[in-house]
C-alpha cells in the first residue's frame, strides 16, 4: 500500500519494452497499417488491370484462316503472256544513227526478211526485235563508224494476219488482233466442218525464217467449257485434220466414185 502506482507513462513504457521510445496509440497504428494496405492494393490493382487488357487484346486478335481448295479443282491455267515483237517481211523500219545523221533512212524488211544499209550491206532482221537488230547494225559498222549509236524504230507495221485452212467452212487469212485464240480465229472462219479432227489442230509458227509446229487440242475447250489460253501470233498457221471418217469418204470419192463407170449401189455387191 506504501508504494506509488506507476505513471500511466511508464506503463505505456514497458508495453513497448524500451521506456526510451516514443508509443503510438493502436488507433493510429492501424490507421497507418490501413494506409500501406491500401497503397500496396493500388500497385496491384493496376497490374491486374493491366494484364487484363493485355489478355482481352489477344483473344480479340482473330486468326487468319486460308480455305483449303477443294479436292476436285483444276489448277489455276498458265496464261501464256504477249511475247516481245519481232520484225516481219513487210515491216518499215527508221534507222538512226546518233552521230551520223545523214545515214539516217527508212528501210522496208524485204519477203525474204533482209534489209539493206549503205554503211553495213544486206542484214537480216526477220525474227530479230529491234534491240537485236540495234545490237547487229552496230556489229556490221563498227569498223566504218567510231562507236556507233544506233536506234531502231518500228514505223510501220505489216499486215498482220493468220491462216486459218483445213477442215473449216472458209478457208482463208483472218486479220490478227492481240490476245486472239485459236478458236476465234476459226470462230472467224465459219467454224469446225462435221469431220474436223478438233483433237489434233496443227499451229504452225515463223521462227527465224522457218515454222516451228505444236499440236493443240481444242476438244476441251469445246466440250468441258473451259477456256482457251492458248495466244495466237502475227503470221501463225492453223490447220483443222480430217477425222478417219473424213479421209475415207475423201479416198471413196477420189479413188472410188472417180474411177468406177457407174455410181455403186448399196446391196448390189459393193458397200461405200
Amino acid at each position: 500500500m506504501g508504494e506509488h502506482p506507476r505513471r500511466s507513462g511508464d506503463i505505456r513504457a514497458g508495453i513497448d519494452g524500451s521506456a526510451g521510445r516514443s508509443y503510438k496509440p493502436a488507433p493510429e497504428a492501424a490507421y497507418g497499417l490501413f494506409r500501406h494496405m491500401r497503397r500496396t492494393d493500388v500497385v496491384t490493382g493496376l497490374y491486374l488491370v493491366a494484364a487484363a487488357v493485355l489478355l482481352a487484346a489477344c483473344t480479340r486478335q482473330t486468326t487468319l484462316v486460308v480455305p483449303l481448295p477443294p479436292l476436285d479443282s483444276q489448277p489455276e491455267p498458265i496464261v501464256e503472256k504477249e511475247a516481245e515483237y519481232r520484225l516481219q517481211p513487210g515491216d518499215l523500219l527508221r534507222v538512226k544513227f546518233l552521230y551520223h545523221p545523214e545515214l539516217d533512212l527508212k528501210v522496208p524488211v524485204r519477203p525474204d526478211g533482209d534489209i539493206t544499209l549503205q554503211v553495213a550491206g544486206d542484214i537480216h532482221a526477220a525474227g530479230l526485235t529491234t534491240t537485236q537488230l540495234e545490237k547487229v547494225i552496230k556489229e556490221r559498222t563498227s569498223d566504218r563508224l567510231r562507236e556507233p549509236e544506233v536506234s531502231v524504230m518500228l514505223a510501220l507495221l505489216a499486215e498482220r494476219k493468220i491462216y486459218v485452212g483445213g477442215e473449216v467452212r472458209l478457208p482463208g487469212f483472218v486479220e490478227y488482233r492481240a490476245g486472239m485464240s485459236p478458236l476465234q480465229a476459226i470462230v472467224d472462219r465459219g467454224g469446225f466442218t462435221d469431220t474436223a479432227r478438233i483433237d489434233s489442230v496443227l499451229r504452225l509458227s515463223p521462227v527465224q525464217g522457218d515454222y516451228q509446229g505444236t499440236r493443240l487440242d481444242l476438244s476441251k475447250p469445246l466440250q468441258d467449257g473451259r477456256a482457251d489460253f492458248t495466244r495466237l501470233a502475227a503470221g501463225d498457221v492453223l490447220y483443222v485434220p480430217r477425222t478417219f471418217i473424213g479421209d475415207v469418204n475423201a479416198f471413196v470419192k477420189l479413188y472410188i466414185r472417180g474411177v468406177l463407170p457407174i455410181e455403186p449401189r448399196i446391196g448390189a455387191g459393193t458397200t461405200f
